[in-house]
């Protein structure tokens, strides 16, 4: 049985400070797909309402000058309804991005571990690792970052020793990154620290991360016997 895998990432939503609401055109996606979705904000006070149909992985959590939330849902169909993203005020310019995958467990919660929330100002950082409970689970590694100097981020661990980098930041105005990013383990176990590197950290500037993992399908088959199985 496979891992989930990575199926589309959408664009960056970047909005300029004095507008409260937006909407993020949610990448492709087809039925029991699993929609992550990191947004965070220039601003430590406002707050953002879990948009209709999704559900508050973590969060808000604080950086040193940005307000991050993480969200998930599991599609219904291919056509899933853009979520509006409300914010209380209008302080601050902010960003969203959002990533499919497909080939999760389809019934019951997708993320089985989710780590602790994580902030800070150096570049560079390593991240804390989450312990995996199932055989083919996906590690997704969400970073939201102050500035768009960056252009590609590089992402090792022990396992997976190498992950797929999504990143994603407006081409003018408005600074600001968020990188997804995914990488398959074969058996249960520790993930070990997550090094990031090409995140170089402008002055004023800081970051968000969280590493969650994502459950496979044969985690919807624990305890069930199969006709071979019972003719052994």
């Amino acid at each position: 049985m496979a891992a989930p895998a990575f199926r589309a990432v959408s664009g960056i939503l970047a909005v300029q400070n004095g507008t409260a609401d937006g909407t993020l055109t949610l990448p492709t996606h087809q039925t029991d797909d699993i929609l992550l979705m990191h947004v965070w904000r220039r601003s430590l006070t406002n707050t953002l309402t879990t948009p209709s149909g999704w559900t508050l992985i973590a969060g808000p959590w604080d950086g040193t000058a940005e307000r991050h939330y993480v969200f998930g849902r599991r599609a219904a169909s291919g056509s899933e309804t853009n979520p509006l993203l409300d914010w209380a005020a209008t302080t601050g310019d902010w960003y969203a991005l959002c990533a499919s995958y497909s080939g999760a467990i389809t019934s019951g919660t997708a993320w089985e571990v989710v780590g602790s929330t994580q902030q800070g100002t150096g570049s560079n950082p390593s991240l804390t690792g989450i312990t995996t409970l199932t055989a083919e689970s996906l590690v997704v590694v969400l970073i939201g970052y102050g500035d768009n100097n960056n252009a590609t981020f590089t992402l090792t661990g022990t396992d997976p020793s190498a992950y797929t980098e999504h990143i994603a930041a407006p081409a003018t105005g408005a600074d600001g990154t968020i990188c997804i990013s995914e990488g398959a383990r074969s058996t249960a176990g520790a993930t070990g620290n997550v090094a990031v590197a090409g995140l170089t950290v402008t002055a004023g500037d800081g970051w968000g991360a969280l590493v969650l993992a994502l459950k496979p399908p044969s985690a919807d088959r624990r305890g069930v016997i199969t006709w071979a199985e019972l003719e052994v």
